[in-house]
């Protein structure tokens, strides 16, 4: 019996870190529509892009998490997109899909207000065949059950030609699962996560931006994380840039616009009290622009950002 409680105490605890979590990241520098469905459909481009996420480096069993995003426009006013997520963490797992309807607002010659709606369905599970125990068929492995969630999101952004603010929340419904339903009465609440950022940017002679900007991060039990961030770009070609997470990691950033395509990589240098125990967190990602019109083949030295927080294109 005890071990049986063991056992599901650890599963509960494990579910429970995954489950108020969205899916942590770096790139939103040069992916906003990471942490906002609102911003499907503004750029003059549609981005397909792909990041892949090993956190905590020299931890076993730390989380791992792969994305697909794409999002396009529909005419002047309307945007879709979708996202394909899969995050692991242990033995747990938490994959899913959504699908994203945005409709954009001009409020000015060069601004635009946006509102995005998302739709979530979501699968927790776990790998029983990864958790070893003491007792051959143990009750608490073999009662585990997969659940599947259904959710939604939502967020505003307004942008500009040098500025952009947005505020968007994930899990609104803040559904409910239990891994343990056939052994146990405890019940895991999805957490809602609410993100609100902004920035600015400022040319620094002909060739070269700076964009300082900030996320902030309202999770359950009252916690507030804030991202401080700032990104230099080199002839629209070049990305460097460094985030500060409070009491969690110090981020380095650098991105490579190839004209219809873009590389990028960030290393997470932890201080938090796990940083003695990882050697850092690594994130690659690569995209893919579609272009409004058949002029893809843009020169080198005029072609657009893949990626940014804004674009004079929108």
């Amino acid at each position: 019996m005890k071990r049986i409680f063991t056992v599901s105490v650890f599963i509960l605890i494990l579910f429970n870190y995954k489950s108020q979590q969205v899916s942590l990241n770096s790139q939103y520098l040069f992916n906003d529509f990471a942490i906002n469905p609102a911003v499907a459909g503004t750029k003059a481009y549609s981005p397909l892009s792909f990041s892949f996420r090993r956190q905590w480096m020299g931890i076993d069993e730390a989380p791992v998490s792969q994305n697909f995003m794409y999002h396009t426009y529909l005419g002047d006013n309307m945007g879709l997109g979708g996202q394909i997520y899969n995050d692991v963490y242990g033995p747990s797992r938490r994959s899913g899909l959504s699908t994203t309807f945005a409709y954009n607002i001009k409020t000015s010659k060069r601004t635009k207000l946006s509102f995005g709606l998302s739709a979530s369905l979501t699968q927790f599970s776990i790998d029983r065949d990864r958790l070893i125990t003491e007792i051959p068929g143990d009750v608490a492995i073999l009662n585990l059950s997969n659940q599947i969630t259904s959710d939604c999101n939502f967020g505003v952004y307004w942008t500009g030609e040098s500025h952009f603010v947005g505020i968007s929340g994930f899990n609104l419904f803040e559904n409910k699962s239990n891994f343990l339903a056939r052994t146990s009465s405890i019940i895991n609440t999805i957490q809602r996560v609410m993100y609100i950022n902004g920035g600015y940017n400022f040319k620094v002679g002909a060739v070269i931006e700076v964009q300082p900007s900030a996320v902030m991060r309202l999770m359950a039990n009252n916690i507030v994380q804030i991202d401080g961030n700032v990104k230099f770009t080199y002839k629209n070609a070049y990305s460097l840039a460094l985030s500060y997470r409070k009491q969690d990691a110090l981020s380095f950033m650098g991105a490579v616009n190839l004209g219809t395509s873009t590389i990028g990589y960030s290393y997470d240098l932890g201080i938090s009290d796990l940083q003695s125990y990882n050697s850092g967190t690594h994130e690659v990602f690569i995209s893919y622009k579609f272009k409004k019109d058949d002029s893809t083949k843009t020169p080198w030295k005029n072609r657009n950002r893949v990626y940014s927080s804004f674009s004079s294109e929108n």
